[in-house]
């Protein structure tokens, strides 16, 4: 048997999968991409999709690409998966699911949620959880399944995510990584294990018996069966690895492995996040602290739910005469926004954005904003003020973890859709004062899959060896002095002191309009 010199990652995220081979020094040698059917909505809030489709389009990417790879299939050594998160799926025995999958945008909630018993109410209360409790009873999805679904409930053998059920499929394992674990799921998150009081479970609705078991990022969960090769192309006998869920993978993916690099994803929801290697939670919420996709490490998540989403609502609502010029191109749409904006000054000429189109998970009644609108504005200057409120918001956020680590940023990397504006990053560059850098592929999450996949299977020994090889640094934006004093001082004198001034009208509007309702 020769040199295993190859890797294939599985990234399927809400809208496609994609399959992609990577050398050993992380160079993507080959890929195939399929979308999935979109997620419906049976009811105001909820978000469906079918999992059956989530297999489909693996099949159909993994045949294409193991089609296109050219390499000696004796060479792979094997494949790493990375996947949506939150988005949950009841199976039967057998691994069949039960209903369609409740992926992470629903917003379904159990208005009446059966109550706790009173050793439960009592250690909580104890504990001093009493309102995250209710909490968590009135948005678990399983108790909303349990309550309102109960011939499903009554049948399902293991609640799965994506991975999960990818690992059942492919190795016949009911098995999944810890790195794929955020939100509502009864783990104790700072020992990285399913949680020891069996009054937790009694909270979520659901019993550890219905839990994968879980593993550290760096285990082989399983091999390729017989019938798993014939369907998916891919050789039989294939380690199978789960490092992380897709924000895990992509500080992962862009190498940052300590804590004084960040990473910002300008995805639909725009993320930035750093690692730590000693748990520190947010009990306000401001960040959130996920197992990371390396083992004893933790992901420390800041979010903006509808981050560059808002490029995708300013291109839907005012820029239809970009999107024609960018499809007639051959050219990204940012290709041709940052073309538009290019002479529009730091600061977008007074105009600022606040970007809460959807509200903080801690200020529910939070909505967005744009102000200092005067009559030299144009569409191209709220454009601009979109990129520079997601700049500011990400810094306001990051500066919550800096109370709680001490730790220094020296740079940021930078991934997703939105990170092939030039305009974007430099922002990001500016208003950090910190130099900003794409890396060598867009791909982080499916190359971050594939390190984890990589250190998994011996390629490499450790996670440091295995960045060290297959990470690589692409073009850099160093931080302009000049544009950074003029976003320092907005920021401190405006920006974050809009929210505060505004809040009360925020709520006063919620209580005229009954949006959003109080609980």
């Amino acid at each position: 048997m020769g040199e295993k010199n190859y890797i294939i990652a599985i990234d399927s995220g809400t809208q496609s999968v994609r399959a992609i081979l990577f050398d050993r020094d992380g160079n993507e040698l080959a890929s195939a991409q399929a979308p999935h059917e979109p997620y419906f909505s049976l009811k105001p809030g909820w978000s469906e999709q079918r999992p059956e489709d989530y297999w489909e389009k693996l099949l159909r990417v993994t045949n294409e690409l193991m089609q296109k790879v050219e390499v000696n299939k004796d060479e792979i050594a094997g494949i790493g998966i990375t996947t949506q998160r939150g988005t949950l799926i009841p199976l039967d025995a057998e691994g069949t699911p039960l209903r369609p999958a409740i992926i992470w945008l629903d917003q379904r909630t159990t208005a009446e949620p059966p109550e706790l018993g009173t050793g439960a109410k009592l250690l909580f209360g104890i504990a001093g959880l009493s309102d995250a409790i209710r909490y968590v009873q009135k948005n678990s999805k399983f108790v909303w399944i349990r309550a309102n679904e109960p011939e499903v409930y009554g049948k399902t053998y293991k609640f799965a995510q994506v991975s999960g059920w990818f690992v059942k499929k492919l190795t016949g394992e009911f098995k999944d990584s810890v790195g794929m674990v955020t939100g509502l799921w009864p783990l104790d998150y700072k020992k990285l294990k399913w949680h020891s009081l069996k009054p937790a479970y009694t909270a979520f609705g659901i019993s550890k018996e219905q839990l994968f078991d879980l593993y550290t990022p760096d285990t082989i969960l399983g091999y390729v069966t017989k019938e798993a090769s014939t369907e998916t192309g891919l050789p039989e006998g294939l380690p199978v690895v789960v490092g992380g869920g897709d924000k895990q993978s992509e500080l992962l993916g862009a190498g940052a492995i300590e804590p004084d690099i960040g990473v910002i994803s300008f995805g639909t929801a725009t993320a930035m996040e750093v690692i730590t290697r000693k748990y520190i939670a947010d009990k306000k919420l401001r960040f959130f602290t996920w197992p990371a996709a390396i083992t004893n490490a933790w992901d420390i998540e800041m979010f903006i739910y509808r981050g560059f989403w808002m490029v995708t609502w300013f291109k839907q609502e005012f820029g239809q005469r970009e999107a024609m010029e960018a499809e007639k191109r051959g050219v990204a749409p940012e290709v041709v926004f940052d073309e538009i904006i290019k002479d529009i000054p730091p600061g977008s000429m007074g105009l600022m954005l606040q970007p809460y189109w959807t509200p903080m998970v801690y200020e529910k009644y939070a909505k967005g904003s744009i102000i200092g609108f005067g009559d030299v504005h144009t569409r191209a200057h709220v454009y601009r003020a979109i990129l520079e409120g997601l700049g500011y918001e990400l810094r306001r956020l990051y500066e919550f973890v800096h109370e709680r680590t001490g730790n220094e940023l020296k740079e940021i990397r930078v991934g997703g859709g939105g990170s092939r504006s030039d305009v974007a990053v430099q922002i990001a560059a500016d208003i950090f004062n910190l130099p900003a850098y794409r890396l060598a592929t867009h791909e982080i999450c499916a190359l971050g899959a594939a390190i984890d996949a990589a250190v998994a299977v011996g390629m490499y020994t450790s996670f440091e060896e295995a960045v060290s090889h297959m990470v690589r640094k692409g073009k850099a934006f160093e931080p302009d002095p000049r544009n950074h004093v003029i976003y320092e001082e907005l920021y401190q004198g405006v920006y974050k002191k809009t929210y505060k001034a505004l809040e009360p009208m925020y709520e006063k509007i919620a209580k005229v309009t009954g949006y959003p309702p109080d609980d």
